[in-house]
Parts: C-alpha cells; sequence; structure tokens
C-alpha cells in the first residue's frame, strides 16, 4: 500500500470511528404527560427539561396542556396520556373509584397555596358569606379554603364557592371585585401582593397538593420509561434545593410562566426555603395524603376516601427505589 492509500485510510477508520457513538444513539422514548397551564406547580417539570434530566434518562416529555384537573384526571386514567401532574385528593377519589392510575412521586408534599384577600379584606372573618375562589366549588383545594376561613375564625360554610381554574383569572377576579378571596399559587400570590392584596393565610402542614401521576397498565408494561420519568423529576427536586442552583431556578420559572424574575425570586423564598413544599426526594408521606383527609372532615365535607388509610393502595415507591 502506497503512502497516499495508507492516509487515506487511516483518515477513513478515523471517520467510522468518529461517527459511530451517533449511528448507535438510542431514540428518546416518547413520554406524553398532562399537566395544567405553566406555574410554579410544574417547576421541577421546568427544571428536568431545562437542564437535560429526561434526555439523560432517555425519554422526551410531550406536555399536553389540560383545560381542567378532572379532566388531566381523565387523561391519565384512560390511557390517553402516559402520565400526569395531578391534584391529589382526585387521585385519590379516583384510586378509590378502581382507576387505573398509581402515584410515584410526590411534586410538592406540602401545599404552596396561599388565601389572598380581595381589595379592603384584611381578616379572614370578612371573607364569610362572600364570593370567594378555589378552583373546584368542591374538593381538596375548596376543601382547604374553607379550612383557613374557619381556622382564622370565620364561617367557611358560608362562603359562596366560584369555579375558576387558574391562577391568573382569579387575580383578576380579586382586583376587579367578582371574589373577595382566592387560593393562589406561585407567582400569582406575589402579583396580588404587588396589587396591594394581603395574603390571608397558608396551610404549613404535610399536604399532597400534587402528585406525578402513572397509567399504571403503562407503567407495567414500559417500566423503564416509567423509572425514567420519575427519576427525572427526583433529580429535579434535588437540584432545586441545592443553594447553588437558586439563581437558574429562578431564571427557570421567569422563562417557563413568562413572570418577571423578582417575583419569581419570591416564589423560591416561599416556597423552596420557607415552606419546603417540594417533595424531599420526591417521596410520599403518609401524613400529606391523611391530611387531605383530616381537612375534609373539619369543613364537613364528603372525604376523599372513606376506605381505611392504607398508603400502598395510592402510592408505589419502587418507581424511585430502582436504579
Amino acid at each position: 500500500m502506497n503512502a497516499f492509500k495508507r492516509i487515506a485510510a487511516a483518515a477513513l477508520a478515523s471517520a467510522l470511528v468518529l461517527t459511530a457513538p451517533a449511528a448507535q444513539a438510542q431514540p428518546l422514548t416518547e413520554v406524553r404527560v398532562a399537566m395544567l397551564a405553566p406555574s410554579s406547580l410544574l417547576w421541577l417539570h421546568a427544571i428536568a427539561k431545562d437542564q437535560g434530566f429526561y434526555k439523560e434518562r432517555g425519554i422526551e416529555v410531550k406536555e399536553l396542556v389540560a383545560a381542567a384537573s378532572p379532566s388531566l384526571l381523565q387523561s391519565v386514567s384512560s390511557g390517553s396520556v402516559e402520565a400526569g401532574v395531578a391534584v391529589a385528593d382526585l387521585a385519590i377519589r379516583a384510586i378509590d373509584q378502581g382507576a387505573p392510575i398509581v402515584i410515584s412521586g410526590a411534586v410538592l408534599g406540602k401545599s404552596i397555596l396561599r388565601l389572598v384577600g380581595g381589595k379592603e379584606i384584611t381578616s379572614v372573618k370578612q371573607l364569610s358569606g362572600k364570593p370567594v375562589t378555589a378552583g373546584g366549588v368542591k374538593g381538596g383545594t375548596a376543601n382547604l379554603l374553607r379550612y383557613l376561613v374557619q381556622r382564622g375564625g370565620g364561617d367557611g360554610q358560608s362562603v359562596q364557592m366560584v369555579s375558576m381554574a387558574n391562577s391568573k383569572d382569579r387575580v383578576i377576579a380579586l382586583d376587579n371585585g367578582q371574589v373577595f378571596g382566592a387560593l393562589l399559587v406561585a407567582p400569582f400570590d406575589t402579583l396580588a401582593q404587588r396589587d396591594g392584596l394581603k395574603v390571608l393565610g397558608d396551610y404549613t402542614e404535610p399536604y399532597l397538593q400534587t402528585p406525578l401521576i402513572l397509567n399504571k397498565p403503562w407503567a407495567e408494561k414500559n417500566p423503564k420509561a416509567a423509572i425514567a420519568l420519575t427519576q427525572a423529576t427526583r433529580k429535579a427536586a434535588d437540584w432545586i434545593y441545592d443553594p447553588a442552583n437558586k439563581d437558574k431556578a429562578i431564571d427557570i420559572l421567569a422563562a417557563y410562566t413568562k413572570t418577571d424574575r423578582s417575583i419569581c425570586a419570591d416564589s423560591y423564598a416561599f416556597i423552596v426555603e420557607q415552606q419546603k413544599a417540594i417533595g424531599v426526594g420526591l417521596e410520599v408521606s403518609a401524613d400529606s395524603l391523611k391530611n387531605l383527609i383530616v381537612i375534609a372532615k373539619a369543613v364537613g365535607a364528603e372525604p376523599d376516601s372513606t376506605a381505611e388509610f392504607d398508603l400502598a393502595r395510592y402510592y408505589d415507591g419502587s418507581f424511585l427505589a430502582a436504579k
């Protein structure tokens, strides 16, 4: 072989070595995840996407935005999507009724809902008998609003619940006097405060606000993807609690919700530093589910579950335990 041929052969071998990894790269598995409109409820999802935690696990999350929590639950139950970031009380009720879903982790293990009063409302007692909103007119968030009013010395039974799906609309309703009190998630609670409205209360005990839920038949057939989704979300939870990531976490929420960065900084202070609301390690505690039932009973509402409590009926920790 002459010199020219030796050089050409070596170049070809090098090119094959360089291109081999790309040729062998495995395609990402698509996982459809139902979620509500962008807010701090989905902060971990925004982080996992921005930081590449999903791709590290070999999945690509396709977001499907649901109009309301019941339709989100229905989508996961029916298998129209593989997973969802749900409202806990609806998930409990659905599981008790035989829906093929399971909780794989706690996106929010404490509530980040804050009760905000409308114009000229300075105390919880003033909400008695007035129109208020917590999303749905009944269920977990409605129970929590009534409970906070009741705990503050007001008449939780007399408030008039108005259905209003997202916090952005609730801020507008507070400003125009359509309602006199509302439960708001960050960053909308800060927006309301900057409009001169007052936070009247919040709930600081364990409270599973939003779990990550999976369609059980899909998870059984696709354990690798189900584990990947759960553990990528857990990595985002671990990441947000690292003080070194604080500024980047705020940037991510600001970009995801299209909200002023200073407002998102307030959200970080409340959710991560003060409330420590994001599920540490994504673990689901028994108390975080039991307290949903305790609150329902305290306000005389139909409990989310009438069965004897068994955490394993709702939560499968194997997705977090898997390697």
